[in-house]
């Protein structure tokens, strides 16, 4: 069961409607809407509003299976991209390493690689800024 069936599982168990969670949440209405018919997949900060206002803890939701299927779902997709685009040697070098890994070494990673960009996406622009920062610096060294 992924997050958007569990939140519509959860909902409707407590015999509420999305009006109801969306309120409890103080979540916006088109925000649930879009998180429960899949067009939006929720960030941190909102799933544990959500969690909250439906009296469960965010392991209820087990976000890390959840990823796990994202990447697999995702990564024949961006393989094939990597093939047409124009990349430089040192991001050639970053693809061929990747595409000799196991396939176990390769859904490791990228299921990583998609926590931290969703921990990212959910920082503040600040935060952002001082990450793009702090990994600029870790690169020159």
């Amino acid at each position: 069961m992924d997050i958007r069936e569990k939140i519509i599982k959860l909902r409707e168990e407590k015999g509420w409607s999305q009006y109801r969670l969306y309120k409890e949440a103080n979540i916006g209405q088109s925000t649930l809407s879009q998180i429960e018919s899949g067009a939006r997949y929720p960030n941190v900060a909102t799933l544990q509003k959500i969690a909250s206002a439906l009296g469960v803890s965010m392991s209820e939701f087990d976000l890390q299976e959840q990823n796990k299927k994202e990447a697999a779902k995702a990564l024949p997709q961006l393989l094939e991209k990597m093939k047409h685009m124009e990349l430089s040697d040192k991001h050639k070098e970053a693809y061929r390493i990747f595409l000799s890994m196991s396939e176990e070494e390769k859904g490791l990673t990228v299921d990583e690689a998609i926590s931290l960009l969703k921990k990212y996406n959910s920082l503040s622009p600040e935060g952002k800024q001082a990450v793009g920062s702090i990994i600029n610096l870790l690169a020159q060294k």
